[in-house]
Protein backbone atom coordinates (compact mmCIF):
# COMPACT_ATOMS: atom_id res chain seq x y z
CA UNK A 1 0.00 0.00 0.00
CA UNK A 2 2.80 2.50 1.13
CA UNK A 3 4.44 1.52 -2.37
CA UNK A 4 1.52 2.17 -4.12
CA UNK A 5 1.29 5.55 -3.06
CA UNK A 6 4.96 6.17 -3.24
CA UNK A 7 5.05 5.35 -6.86
CA UNK A 8 1.83 7.84 -7.35
CA UNK A 9 3.79 10.39 -5.88
CA UNK A 10 5.05 12.93 -7.30
CA UNK A 11 8.90 12.92 -5.61
CA UNK A 12 9.16 9.38 -7.41
CA UNK A 13 8.09 10.73 -10.49
CA UNK A 14 10.60 13.22 -10.38
CA UNK A 15 13.09 10.79 -8.87
CA UNK A 16 11.95 8.56 -11.90
CA UNK A 17 12.47 11.04 -14.50
CA UNK A 18 16.33 12.49 -12.98
CA UNK A 19 17.42 8.40 -13.00
CA UNK A 20 16.36 8.00 -16.10
CA UNK A 21 18.47 11.57 -17.39
CA UNK A 22 21.55 10.08 -15.79
CA UNK A 23 21.21 6.56 -17.30
CA UNK A 24 21.26 8.12 -20.54
CA UNK A 25 23.57 10.46 -19.99
CA UNK A 26 25.91 7.96 -18.60
CA UNK A 27 25.23 5.23 -20.91
CA UNK A 28 26.03 8.33 -24.03
CA UNK A 29 29.08 9.58 -22.22
CA UNK A 30 30.59 6.08 -21.43
CA UNK A 31 29.52 4.78 -25.21
CA UNK A 32 31.96 8.07 -26.36
CA UNK A 33 34.47 8.07 -23.79
CA UNK A 34 35.15 4.17 -24.21
CA UNK A 35 35.31 4.61 -28.17
CA UNK A 36 37.78 7.87 -27.42
CA UNK A 37 39.98 5.51 -25.10
CA UNK A 38 39.81 2.68 -26.88
CA UNK A 39 41.24 4.49 -30.08
CA UNK A 40 44.42 6.09 -27.37
CA UNK A 41 44.94 2.97 -26.04
CA UNK A 42 44.76 1.30 -29.70
CA UNK A 43 47.39 3.97 -30.68
CA UNK A 44 49.39 3.75 -27.81
CA UNK A 45 49.49 0.13 -27.94
CA UNK A 46 50.69 0.22 -31.30
CA UNK A 47 53.50 2.89 -30.87
CA UNK A 48 54.81 0.79 -27.96
CA UNK A 49 54.95 -2.81 -30.50
CA UNK A 50 56.46 -1.01 -33.02
CA UNK A 51 59.28 0.90 -30.45
CA UNK A 52 59.96 -2.86 -29.22
CA UNK A 53 59.93 -4.43 -32.68
CA UNK A 54 62.47 -1.81 -33.58
CA UNK A 55 64.63 -1.91 -30.44
CA UNK A 56 64.59 -5.74 -30.46
CA UNK A 57 65.69 -5.95 -34.03
CA UNK A 58 68.57 -3.34 -33.30
CA UNK A 59 69.87 -4.77 -30.42
CA UNK A 60 69.58 -8.43 -31.56
CA UNK A 61 71.60 -7.57 -35.18
CA UNK A 62 74.82 -9.53 -33.79
CA UNK A 63 72.93 -12.14 -32.44
CA UNK A 64 71.22 -12.57 -36.31
CA UNK A 65 74.21 -12.34 -37.85
CA UNK A 66 76.11 -15.17 -35.78
CA UNK A 67 72.87 -17.22 -35.57
CA UNK A 68 73.96 -17.41 -31.70
CA UNK A 69 70.60 -18.15 -29.61
CA UNK A 70 72.76 -16.97 -26.27
CA UNK A 71 73.05 -13.21 -27.86
CA UNK A 72 69.72 -13.63 -29.00
CA UNK A 73 68.20 -14.42 -25.52
CA UNK A 74 69.87 -11.46 -24.22
CA UNK A 75 68.39 -9.03 -26.14
CA UNK A 76 64.39 -11.01 -26.01
CA UNK A 77 64.79 -10.63 -21.96
CA UNK A 78 64.55 -7.16 -21.91
CA UNK A 79 61.58 -7.13 -24.63
CA UNK A 80 59.72 -9.95 -22.73
CA UNK A 81 59.96 -7.75 -19.13
CA UNK A 82 57.19 -5.12 -20.68
CA UNK A 83 54.04 -6.04 -19.36
CA UNK A 84 51.98 -6.29 -22.82
CA UNK A 85 54.24 -8.16 -24.89
CA UNK A 86 52.97 -12.05 -25.21
CA UNK A 87 55.44 -13.19 -27.29
CA UNK A 88 59.13 -12.68 -29.21
CA UNK A 89 60.05 -14.39 -32.08
CA UNK A 90 63.27 -14.02 -34.38
CA UNK A 91 63.81 -15.18 -38.04
CA UNK A 92 67.00 -15.52 -40.24
CA UNK A 93 66.88 -14.22 -43.68
CA UNK A 94 65.45 -17.53 -45.06
CA UNK A 95 62.72 -17.52 -42.49
CA UNK A 96 63.85 -20.20 -40.44
CA UNK A 97 63.13 -19.20 -36.40
CA UNK A 98 66.43 -18.56 -34.64
CA UNK A 99 65.01 -18.01 -31.16
CA UNK A 100 61.18 -18.20 -29.54
CA UNK A 101 59.84 -16.97 -26.37
CA UNK A 102 56.45 -16.49 -25.06
CA UNK A 103 54.13 -16.21 -21.81
CA UNK A 104 51.30 -18.33 -21.07
CA UNK A 105 48.44 -16.05 -20.66
CA UNK A 106 44.55 -16.33 -20.67
CA UNK A 107 44.87 -19.91 -21.54
CA UNK A 108 47.07 -19.46 -24.45
CA UNK A 109 49.73 -21.89 -24.95
CA UNK A 110 53.47 -22.38 -26.47
CA UNK A 111 51.90 -24.30 -29.40
CA UNK A 112 49.24 -21.73 -30.18
CA UNK A 113 51.48 -18.62 -29.79
CA UNK A 114 54.22 -20.93 -32.11
CA UNK A 115 51.65 -21.54 -34.63
CA UNK A 116 51.14 -17.96 -34.89
CA UNK A 117 55.31 -17.47 -35.29
CA UNK A 118 55.44 -19.94 -38.21
CA UNK A 119 52.39 -18.16 -40.39
CA UNK A 120 54.84 -15.92 -42.18
CA UNK A 121 57.22 -18.77 -43.43
CA UNK A 122 54.10 -20.97 -44.10
CA UNK A 123 52.95 -18.54 -46.16
CA UNK A 124 55.93 -17.87 -47.88
CA UNK A 125 55.70 -13.94 -46.91
CA UNK A 126 59.15 -12.09 -47.75
CA UNK A 127 60.91 -9.56 -45.39
CA UNK A 128 59.82 -6.24 -45.87
CA UNK A 129 62.35 -3.25 -44.80
CA UNK A 130 59.33 -1.60 -43.70
CA UNK A 131 57.12 -2.14 -40.34
CA UNK A 132 54.59 -5.09 -40.26
CA UNK A 133 51.44 -4.96 -38.23
CA UNK A 134 48.74 -7.54 -38.25
CA UNK A 135 46.09 -7.37 -36.60
CA UNK A 136 44.57 -10.35 -34.52
CA UNK A 137 41.55 -11.41 -32.56
CA UNK A 138 43.28 -11.25 -29.44
CA UNK A 139 46.47 -9.34 -30.69
CA UNK A 140 48.58 -7.54 -32.44
CA UNK A 141 51.77 -8.61 -34.12
CA UNK A 142 54.52 -6.45 -35.42
CA UNK A 143 57.15 -6.83 -37.98
CA UNK A 144 60.08 -5.29 -37.91
CA UNK A 145 63.78 -6.44 -40.20
CA UNK A 146 67.11 -7.30 -38.69
CA UNK A 147 69.77 -4.84 -41.24
CA UNK A 148 73.17 -5.43 -40.82
CA UNK A 149 75.02 -2.23 -42.17
CA UNK A 150 78.00 -2.65 -44.08
CA UNK A 151 80.88 0.08 -45.15
CA UNK A 152 81.17 0.05 -49.40
CA UNK A 153 85.26 0.25 -48.91
CA UNK A 154 86.54 -1.21 -45.72
CA UNK A 155 90.23 -0.98 -46.25
CA UNK A 156 90.02 3.02 -46.57
CA UNK A 157 87.97 3.32 -43.96
CA UNK A 158 90.86 2.22 -41.43
CA UNK A 159 93.71 4.53 -43.32
CA UNK A 160 91.56 7.82 -43.92
CA UNK A 161 89.55 8.55 -41.29
CA UNK A 162 88.29 11.84 -42.73
CA UNK A 163 87.39 10.12 -45.99
CA UNK A 164 83.49 9.90 -46.19
CA UNK A 165 82.92 6.21 -46.85
CA UNK A 166 79.18 4.99 -48.34
CA UNK A 167 77.29 2.29 -46.17
CA UNK A 168 74.97 -0.63 -47.34
CA UNK A 169 72.24 -1.97 -45.56
CA UNK A 170 71.08 -5.62 -45.81
CA UNK A 171 68.61 -6.88 -44.27
CA UNK A 172 69.61 -10.65 -42.48
CA UNK A 173 66.81 -11.01 -40.52
CA UNK A 174 63.22 -10.39 -39.18
CA UNK A 175 61.29 -9.61 -35.55
CA UNK A 176 58.15 -10.50 -34.55
CA UNK A 177 56.91 -9.08 -31.41
CA UNK A 178 53.26 -9.97 -30.34
CA UNK A 179 51.48 -7.70 -28.03
CA UNK A 180 48.25 -8.58 -25.68
CA UNK A 181 45.21 -7.13 -26.61
CA UNK A 182 43.55 -7.78 -23.27
CA UNK A 183 45.28 -5.03 -21.79
CA UNK A 184 42.65 -3.06 -24.31
CA UNK A 185 39.68 -4.79 -22.56
CA UNK A 186 40.59 -4.51 -19.53
CA UNK A 187 40.71 -1.11 -19.50
CA UNK A 188 37.72 -0.82 -21.20
CA UNK A 189 36.23 -2.98 -18.69
CA UNK A 190 37.89 -0.75 -16.04
CA UNK A 191 36.60 2.55 -17.63
CA UNK A 192 33.03 1.58 -18.15
CA UNK A 193 33.05 0.05 -13.77
CA UNK A 194 34.10 3.39 -13.54
CA UNK A 195 31.97 4.79 -15.04
CA UNK A 196 28.36 2.84 -13.85
CA UNK A 197 30.04 3.59 -10.28
CA UNK A 198 29.95 7.70 -11.04
CA UNK A 199 26.28 6.99 -12.56
CA UNK A 200 25.35 5.05 -9.02
CA UNK A 201 27.31 7.69 -7.29
CA UNK A 202 25.06 10.44 -9.07
CA UNK A 203 21.73 8.94 -8.95
CA UNK A 204 22.06 8.53 -5.40
CA UNK A 205 23.01 11.31 -4.57
CA UNK A 206 20.63 12.90 -6.52
CA UNK A 207 17.87 10.82 -4.87
CA UNK A 208 18.92 12.36 -1.62
CA UNK A 209 18.79 15.91 -3.10
CA UNK A 210 15.63 15.74 -5.01
CA UNK A 211 14.13 14.18 -1.62
CA UNK A 212 15.01 17.07 0.56
CA UNK A 213 14.14 19.89 -2.33
CA UNK A 214 10.83 18.24 -3.30
CA UNK A 215 9.92 17.59 0.78
CA UNK A 216 11.00 21.68 0.75
CA UNK A 217 9.16 22.02 -2.50
CA UNK A 218 6.17 20.17 -1.51
CA UNK A 219 5.56 21.34 2.10
CA UNK A 220 3.53 24.28 1.12
CA UNK A 221 1.43 21.85 -1.40
CA UNK A 222 1.16 19.48 1.36
CA UNK A 223 -0.24 22.36 3.40
CA UNK A 224 -2.63 23.66 0.76
CA UNK A 225 -3.81 20.08 0.27
CA UNK A 226 -4.52 19.47 4.12
CA UNK A 227 -6.61 23.06 3.61
CA UNK A 228 -8.43 22.30 0.25
CA UNK A 229 -9.36 18.65 2.52
CA UNK A 230 -11.10 20.83 5.43
CA UNK A 231 -12.48 23.25 3.30
CA UNK A 232 -14.28 20.32 1.00
CA UNK A 233 -15.40 19.00 4.34
CA UNK A 234 -16.74 22.09 5.88
CA UNK A 235 -13.92 22.53 8.51
CA UNK A 236 -12.97 25.14 9.43
CA UNK A 237 -9.11 26.61 7.58
CA UNK A 238 -6.69 28.43 9.27
CA UNK A 239 -4.36 30.60 6.00
CA UNK A 240 -1.79 29.23 5.04
CA UNK A 241 1.71 30.65 5.20
CA UNK A 242 3.05 32.19 2.40
CA UNK A 243 6.46 30.90 2.53
CA UNK A 244 7.56 31.92 -1.22
CA UNK A 245 7.10 35.00 -3.77
CA UNK A 246 6.40 31.92 -6.57
CA UNK A 247 4.14 30.25 -8.17
CA UNK A 248 3.66 28.28 -4.93
CA UNK A 249 3.62 31.32 -2.75
CA UNK A 250 0.92 32.70 -5.50
CA UNK A 251 -0.67 29.87 -5.24
CA UNK A 252 -1.18 29.64 -1.08
CA UNK A 253 -2.04 33.71 -1.53
CA UNK A 254 -4.83 32.61 -4.21
CA UNK A 255 -6.35 30.03 -1.53
CA UNK A 256 -6.01 32.34 1.53
CA UNK A 257 -8.08 34.51 -0.28
CA UNK A 258 -11.15 32.26 -1.70
CA UNK A 259 -11.03 30.81 1.59
CA UNK A 260 -11.72 33.75 2.80
CA UNK A 261 -14.36 34.57 0.56
CA UNK A 262 -15.55 31.69 1.30
CA UNK A 263 -15.75 31.98 5.04
CA UNK A 264 -17.64 35.77 4.61
CA UNK A 265 -19.81 33.91 2.11
CA UNK A 266 -20.70 31.05 4.50
CA UNK A 267 -21.27 33.64 7.12
CA UNK A 268 -23.64 35.89 4.91
CA UNK A 269 -25.49 32.52 3.92
CA UNK A 270 -26.19 31.80 7.68
CA UNK A 271 -27.16 35.35 8.92
CA UNK A 272 -29.53 35.11 5.32
CA UNK A 273 -30.68 31.85 6.44
CA UNK A 274 -31.24 33.44 9.76
CA UNK A 275 -33.31 36.17 8.48
CA UNK A 276 -35.38 34.07 5.96
CA UNK A 277 -36.17 31.77 9.26
CA UNK A 278 -37.13 35.16 10.87
CA UNK A 279 -39.35 36.53 8.29
CA UNK A 280 -40.80 32.97 7.87
CA UNK A 281 -41.59 33.10 11.30
CA UNK A 282 -42.92 36.52 11.54
CA UNK A 283 -45.24 36.10 8.72
CA UNK A 284 -46.67 32.96 10.62
CA UNK A 285 -46.94 35.17 13.60
CA UNK A 286 -48.57 38.35 11.43
CA UNK A 287 -50.88 35.75 9.72
CA UNK A 288 -52.41 34.27 12.76
CA UNK A 289 -52.33 37.87 14.19
CA UNK A 290 -54.67 39.35 11.88
CA UNK A 291 -56.78 36.39 12.23
CA UNK A 292 -57.04 37.13 15.84
CA UNK A 293 -57.28 41.02 15.69
CA UNK A 294 -60.09 40.49 13.40
CA UNK A 295 -62.00 37.90 15.36
CA UNK A 296 -61.35 39.87 18.57
CA UNK A 297 -62.23 43.15 17.03
CA UNK A 298 -65.84 41.13 16.00
CA UNK A 299 -65.91 40.29 19.85
CA UNK A 300 -64.99 43.61 20.86
CA UNK A 301 -67.83 45.40 18.40
CA UNK A 302 -70.68 43.00 19.94
CA UNK A 303 -69.28 43.85 23.57
CA UNK A 304 -69.20 47.67 22.67
CA UNK A 305 -72.59 47.65 21.67
CA UNK A 306 -73.49 46.00 24.60
CA UNK A 307 -71.79 48.94 27.25
CA UNK A 308 -73.79 51.26 24.98
CA UNK A 309 -77.19 49.86 25.86
CA UNK A 310 -75.75 49.70 29.26
CA UNK A 311 -75.10 53.41 29.75
CA UNK A 312 -78.60 54.28 28.36
CA UNK A 313 -80.27 51.88 30.75
CA UNK A 314 -78.16 53.64 33.85
CA UNK A 315 -78.05 57.36 34.63
CA UNK A 316 -75.05 58.87 36.07
CA UNK A 317 -75.47 58.60 39.44
CA UNK A 318 -75.93 54.75 39.31
CA UNK A 319 -72.92 52.89 41.42
CA UNK A 320 -72.93 50.35 38.42
CA UNK A 321 -72.00 52.94 36.00
CA UNK A 322 -68.17 52.85 37.26
CA UNK A 323 -68.14 49.48 36.71
CA UNK A 324 -69.18 49.63 32.91
CA UNK A 325 -66.61 52.73 32.37
CA UNK A 326 -63.84 49.77 33.67
CA UNK A 327 -65.45 47.67 30.78
CA UNK A 328 -65.45 50.52 28.84
CA UNK A 329 -61.13 51.72 29.60
CA UNK A 330 -60.76 47.57 29.22
CA UNK A 331 -62.28 47.44 25.41
CA UNK A 332 -60.53 50.65 24.55
CA UNK A 333 -56.84 48.60 25.54
CA UNK A 334 -57.90 45.96 23.68
CA UNK A 335 -58.64 48.14 20.62
CA UNK A 336 -55.02 49.80 20.75
CA UNK A 337 -53.90 45.97 20.91
CA UNK A 338 -55.78 44.86 17.70
CA UNK A 339 -54.20 48.08 16.28
CA UNK A 340 -50.93 47.11 17.12
CA UNK A 341 -51.74 43.39 15.64
CA UNK A 342 -52.52 44.72 12.47
CA UNK A 343 -49.60 47.00 12.43
CA UNK A 344 -47.43 44.09 13.30
CA UNK A 345 -49.17 41.92 10.77
CA UNK A 346 -48.85 44.94 8.16
CA UNK A 347 -52.40 44.73 6.91
CA UNK A 348 -53.24 48.45 8.09
CA UNK A 349 -53.47 50.71 5.91
CA UNK A 350 -50.73 54.10 6.54
CA UNK A 351 -51.14 57.39 5.24
CA UNK A 352 -47.51 58.22 4.16
CA UNK A 353 -46.48 61.65 3.55
CA UNK A 354 -43.29 64.41 3.24
CA UNK A 355 -42.58 64.35 7.02
CA UNK A 356 -39.90 66.14 8.33
CA UNK A 357 -38.64 63.91 10.97
CA UNK A 358 -36.32 67.01 13.14
CA UNK A 359 -39.99 68.69 13.24
CA UNK A 360 -41.68 65.37 14.25
CA UNK A 361 -39.26 64.49 17.12
CA UNK A 362 -39.96 68.39 18.45
CA UNK A 363 -43.38 67.84 18.23
CA UNK A 364 -43.44 64.78 21.15
CA UNK A 365 -40.86 66.66 22.93
CA UNK A 366 -43.66 66.97 25.65
CA UNK A 367 -45.09 63.73 25.17
CA UNK A 368 -41.57 62.12 25.54
CA UNK A 369 -40.65 63.64 28.47
CA UNK A 370 -43.57 62.49 29.97
CA UNK A 371 -42.88 59.22 29.09
CA UNK A 372 -39.04 59.68 30.25
CA UNK A 373 -40.36 60.44 33.58
CA UNK A 374 -38.60 62.83 36.76
CA UNK A 375 -35.50 60.02 37.09
CA UNK A 376 -34.26 60.16 33.69
CA UNK A 377 -32.60 62.99 31.38
CA UNK A 378 -33.96 63.75 28.25
CA UNK A 379 -31.29 64.84 25.50
CA UNK A 380 -32.47 65.19 21.68
CA UNK A 381 -30.05 66.03 18.97
CA UNK A 382 -31.61 66.84 15.36
CA UNK A 383 -29.82 67.71 12.17
CA UNK A 384 -29.12 71.04 11.01
CA UNK A 385 -30.58 70.64 7.48
CA UNK A 386 -34.52 69.16 7.27
CA UNK A 387 -34.30 65.57 6.78
CA UNK A 388 -37.16 64.66 4.61
CA UNK A 389 -38.57 61.42 4.70
CA UNK A 390 -41.85 59.89 2.95
CA UNK A 391 -44.25 58.23 6.17
CA UNK A 392 -47.22 57.91 8.30
CA UNK A 393 -46.68 60.55 10.89
CA UNK A 394 -48.83 58.59 13.25
CA UNK A 395 -46.86 55.14 12.87
CA UNK A 396 -43.55 56.89 13.31
CA UNK A 397 -44.61 58.62 16.35
CA UNK A 398 -45.71 55.19 17.72
CA UNK A 399 -42.13 54.28 17.14
CA UNK A 400 -40.83 57.00 19.02
CA UNK A 401 -42.44 56.09 22.05
CA UNK A 402 -42.35 52.45 22.11
CA UNK A 403 -38.58 52.80 21.74
CA UNK A 404 -38.22 55.55 25.10
CA UNK A 405 -40.53 53.14 26.64
CA UNK A 406 -38.22 50.02 26.28
CA UNK A 407 -35.47 52.80 27.21
CA UNK A 408 -37.52 53.97 30.29
CA UNK A 409 -37.83 50.40 31.87
CA UNK A 410 -34.01 49.75 31.14
CA UNK A 411 -33.29 52.49 33.57
CA UNK A 412 -35.18 52.04 36.77
CA UNK A 413 -32.43 54.34 39.07
CA UNK A 414 -32.66 57.36 35.94
CA UNK A 415 -30.17 57.76 33.49
CA UNK A 416 -29.85 59.47 30.06
CA UNK A 417 -31.70 59.33 27.14
CA UNK A 418 -30.93 60.66 24.31
CA UNK A 419 -32.71 61.05 20.49
CA UNK A 420 -30.42 61.85 17.79
CA UNK A 421 -31.02 62.19 13.75
CA UNK A 422 -28.73 62.65 11.28
CA UNK A 423 -27.88 62.43 7.39
CA UNK A 424 -26.22 59.84 6.04
CA UNK A 425 -25.13 58.08 2.62
CA UNK A 426 -25.60 54.55 1.58
CA UNK A 427 -21.80 53.94 1.16
CA UNK A 428 -21.52 55.26 5.05
CA UNK A 429 -23.51 52.90 6.13
CA UNK A 430 -21.67 49.71 3.69
CA UNK A 431 -18.58 51.04 5.96
CA UNK A 432 -20.42 52.05 9.28
CA UNK A 433 -18.96 49.71 12.18
CA UNK A 434 -22.14 50.12 14.08
CA UNK A 435 -24.18 48.42 11.57
CA UNK A 436 -24.19 44.84 13.74
CA UNK A 437 -26.62 41.87 13.44
CA UNK A 438 -29.84 42.23 14.70
CA UNK A 439 -33.67 43.15 13.94
CA UNK A 440 -33.72 43.82 9.79
CA UNK A 441 -29.95 45.13 10.48
CA UNK A 442 -27.60 45.95 7.61
CA UNK A 443 -25.63 42.81 7.15
CA UNK A 444 -23.05 42.45 4.83
CA UNK A 445 -25.50 41.71 1.65
CA UNK A 446 -27.49 44.26 2.49
CA UNK A 447 -24.87 46.79 2.63
CA UNK A 448 -23.65 46.18 -0.96
CA UNK A 449 -27.53 47.23 -2.36
CA UNK A 450 -27.48 50.67 -0.10
CA UNK A 451 -27.69 53.57 -2.18
CA UNK A 452 -28.34 57.09 -1.68
CA UNK A 453 -29.26 58.87 1.37
CA UNK A 454 -30.87 57.66 4.47
CA UNK A 455 -32.28 59.60 7.81
CA UNK A 456 -30.71 58.13 10.74
CA UNK A 457 -32.46 58.55 13.82
CA UNK A 458 -30.58 56.71 17.18
CA UNK A 459 -32.18 56.33 20.56
CA UNK A 460 -30.04 55.41 23.06
CA UNK A 461 -29.93 54.85 27.20
CA UNK A 462 -27.54 54.18 29.62
CA UNK A 463 -29.86 51.37 31.30
CA UNK A 464 -28.47 47.75 32.11
CA UNK A 465 -28.06 46.79 28.66
CA UNK A 466 -29.64 43.52 26.84
CA UNK A 467 -28.22 39.82 26.91
CA UNK A 468 -27.09 38.27 23.63
CA UNK A 469 -29.81 35.83 23.82
CA UNK A 470 -32.41 37.99 24.59
CA UNK A 471 -31.10 40.29 21.58
CA UNK A 472 -31.74 37.28 19.22
CA UNK A 473 -35.30 37.61 20.11
CA UNK A 474 -36.25 41.28 20.92
CA UNK A 475 -38.15 41.66 17.81
CA UNK A 476 -40.31 38.95 18.02
CA UNK A 477 -43.58 39.31 18.85
CA UNK A 478 -45.23 38.33 21.99
CA UNK A 479 -41.61 38.22 23.78
CA UNK A 480 -41.26 39.95 26.84
CA UNK A 481 -38.60 39.95 29.80
CA UNK A 482 -41.28 42.15 32.11
CA UNK A 483 -43.27 40.23 34.76
CA UNK A 484 -46.84 39.18 33.53
CA UNK A 485 -49.41 41.39 33.24
CA UNK A 486 -46.88 44.46 32.53
CA UNK A 487 -45.93 43.55 29.08
CA UNK A 488 -47.29 42.07 26.10
CA UNK A 489 -44.41 41.55 23.99
CA UNK A 490 -45.63 43.77 20.94
CA UNK A 491 -43.71 47.13 21.31
CA UNK A 492 -40.25 46.07 19.75
CA UNK A 493 -42.13 43.86 17.34
CA UNK A 494 -44.60 46.82 16.26
CA UNK A 495 -41.59 49.25 15.74
CA UNK A 496 -40.11 46.32 13.50
CA UNK A 497 -43.12 45.84 11.17
CA UNK A 498 -43.69 50.15 11.21
CA UNK A 499 -40.03 50.41 9.92
CA UNK A 500 -40.26 47.31 7.38
CA UNK A 501 -43.38 49.13 5.50
CA UNK A 502 -41.54 52.30 5.32
CA UNK A 503 -38.86 50.40 3.53
CA UNK A 504 -36.28 51.46 6.18
CA UNK A 505 -33.70 49.57 8.53
CA UNK A 506 -33.38 48.66 12.67
CA UNK A 507 -30.45 47.43 14.12
CA UNK A 508 -29.37 47.91 18.07
CA UNK A 509 -26.27 47.69 19.54
CA UNK A 510 -26.21 46.46 23.67
CA UNK A 511 -23.85 45.38 25.96
CA UNK A 512 -25.15 44.26 29.54
CA UNK A 513 -24.17 46.78 31.89
CA UNK A 514 -23.79 50.01 29.27
CA UNK A 515 -26.70 50.64 27.83
CA UNK A 516 -29.02 50.05 24.53
CA UNK A 517 -28.86 52.00 21.33
CA UNK A 518 -31.45 51.43 18.50
CA UNK A 519 -30.66 52.81 14.91
CA UNK A 520 -33.70 53.42 12.47
CA UNK A 521 -32.63 54.27 8.92
CA UNK A 522 -35.43 55.33 6.47
CA UNK A 523 -34.24 56.67 3.30
CA UNK A 524 -34.94 60.66 2.46
CA UNK A 525 -36.83 62.40 -0.48
CA UNK A 526 -36.43 65.42 -2.40
CA UNK A 527 -39.45 67.38 -1.15
CA UNK A 528 -40.91 69.25 1.05
CA UNK A 529 -42.44 68.54 4.66
CA UNK A 530 -46.28 68.75 5.41
CA UNK A 531 -46.81 71.39 8.22
CA UNK A 532 -47.57 69.66 11.68
CA UNK A 533 -47.97 73.08 13.25
CA UNK A 534 -44.61 73.53 15.40
CA UNK A 535 -41.06 74.23 15.13
CA UNK A 536 -37.88 73.34 16.82
CA UNK A 537 -37.78 77.10 17.73
CA UNK A 538 -40.83 76.24 19.81
CA UNK A 539 -39.27 73.76 22.40
CA UNK A 540 -35.02 75.56 22.05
Amino acid sequence: MLIDRFKRSFSFKVFKAFAYSIMIVSAVFTTFFIYYQSNAAKEKLTREGRMLADLLARSSRTGVFAENSDLLKDAVQGIMSQRNVLSVTIYSDNMNVLYFDWKERHGKSAADISGHAGENTASGQSISRSYGVVERKDTIEFLSPVILELPSNVEEALYFDNVATGKTEKIIGQVKVVMDKHVLREEMTSILLRNVLIATVFIFSGAIIIYISIKRVTRPLRSLTEAARSLGMGESVEKVPVESTDEIGNLATAFNIMSENLRKREEEKQILEGQLRHAQKMEAVGTLARGIAHDFNNILATVRGAIYILEKKFDEHNPLRRYIQQIHNSITRAKKLIQGLLVFSRTQSINTVPVDINNLIITLKPMLAGIAGDKIELEILCSEEALIIKADAVQMEQVLMNLCMNAKDAMPDGGLLRIETRKVSGAGMRDAAYALRGGTGLEPGIWKELEGDFCEISVSDTGTGIDDEIKERIFEPFFTTKEVGKGTGLGLAIVYGIIEQHYGYINLHTQKGEGTVFRIWLPLIQDTAEDTGMRRDDFS
